[in-house]
């Protein structure tokens, strides 16, 4: 018997590259020379970067100087997390940030905890949004630094950055301010001016990037200590020579995205519609997040009564559906799901979580066959716990 037909629910965890995007990488695979070089072949690999550094800036509405390119989007995270803080020693000790970030966003400050510098995580709201006034209600006199991100990509939730940024510099105007992207940059439009930010984080598989590369813009003006130095590439922000296949991936990723971010996320947000339509009629379900027409297009993420969301994404792979179990980043091992926690979901929905998400290429009859496999596979899967002594 033939392998049943692969469908990729995981766009979260990586999305193959367009043939834009290939090609882009294929042209830039014969750049060797490093292009701080002062011969030809250094200018053709520093024009192809400042190529691509131009596409990344003018999908957010930024000036190319301002943008800096990184090997991921967790050194993008931490370098904005240690090096806005590491520049400005003088502002205070504190951080806050939500419990919703990204863990290389609190691993970046609990490391700075245990050296003597405390950060605090504000309340979140039941469907995984910020609340403007609890972020202004965690800053202290003391704040140096303040966190946020535009997209939870577990639970989908979307905020609203300009008014956390303003609740934060109303109490107080000094902090840093760093914002998460990396989930929302190329389906959801992001305006780095009007955040009023002092760092944005961008990359990974919304944006529909090869891996080993990210960005981070840093404000004109803004200090930033790098997080990798010793040399003055990228202006001394970021040393070491560039992965130049990537960054020109990237470029052509954003191009693409600018070009048709608001069809793509439209197409995204139908799909998970009708995937979550036919989750929902299996019954004992539950949509963990806000609805998903006001998610980043294409985030589902459900906790299924009776079915541990381990178990569900290990066997769903095993049917050829391939999904993440609560969460695109990390394996939670039968753990409780902390995002869903730190939203007040209590067990067993917490660990019943799965996390769908529509990538660029998937159509309805992928939906389709999936949700036809996963009716099958919940029924088994429900049945043995009920059997079960």
């Amino acid at each position: 018997m033939s392998a049943p037909r692969a469908v990729d629910l995981d766009a979260a965890g990586g999305v193959a590259p367009s043939d834009a995007v290939r090609a882009a990488m294929a042209g830039a695979a014969g750049l060797w020379a490093y292009e701080t070089g002062g011969h030809d072949a250094a200018a053709r690999t520093e024009d192809a970067v400042e190529a691509a550094r131009a596409d990344v800036a003018a999908l957010i509405g930024a000036d190319p100087a301002d943008v800096v390119f990184t090997s991921s989007p967790a050194e993008s995270r931490v370098t904005a997390v240690r090096g806005l803080r590491d520049a400005s020693p003088g502002l205070g000790s504190h951080a806050v940030a939500s419990a919703l970030e990204h863990p290389a966003v609190t691993w970046a400050l609990r490391r700075a905890e245990a050296g003597g510098n405390p950060w605090t995580a504000c309340d979140v709201r039941a469907d995984g949004l910020l609340d403007p006034a609890a972020v202004g209600a965690a800053v202290r006199d003391d704040t140096a630094l303040v966190c946020v991100h535009h997209g939870q990509e577990d639970v989908g939730a979307v905020n609203d950055v300009a008014a956390l940024v303003a609740a934060a510099r109303d109490r107080r105007p000094e902090a840093r301010v760093h914002v998460d992207a990396c989930a929302t940059a190329g389906l959801v439009p992001v305006d780095v001016a009007a955040w009023d930010a002092d760092a944005v984080s961008l990359g990974g598989p919304a944006l529909g990037c090869p891996g080993g590369v990210a960005a981070l813009w840093v404000r004109p003006g803004a200090r930033l200590v790098p997080l990798v130095g010793g040399t003055l590439q990228q202006d001394g922000r970021r040393a070491g020579s560039l992965n130049v296949p990537g960054v020109a991936g990237m470029g052509a990723a954003a191009r693409e995205a600018r070009e048709g971010m608001g069809d793509d996320a439209r197409r995204r947000t139908a799909l998970a519609q009708r995937l979550w339509a036919g989750l929902d009629a299996l019954g004992d379900v539950r949509l963990n997040g806000p609805p998903v027409a006001r998610r980043i297009p294409g985030n589902v993420q459900a906790s299924v009564g009776g079915v541990t969301g381990e178990t569900l994404a290990v066997t769903l792979a095993a049917h050829g559906v391939a999904v993440s179990p609560g969460s695109a980043c990390s394996a939670l091992a039968g753990k409780a799901s902390p995002v869903l926690e730190a939203m007040g979901v209590e067990a067993p929905w917490s660990l019943g979580s799965v996390l769908f998400t529509v990538g660029p290429r998937a159509t309805e009859d992928d939906v389709d066959e999936a949700l036809a496999r996963i009716a099958d596979v919940v029924g088994r899967l429900r049945a043995q716990s009920l059997s079960r002594p």
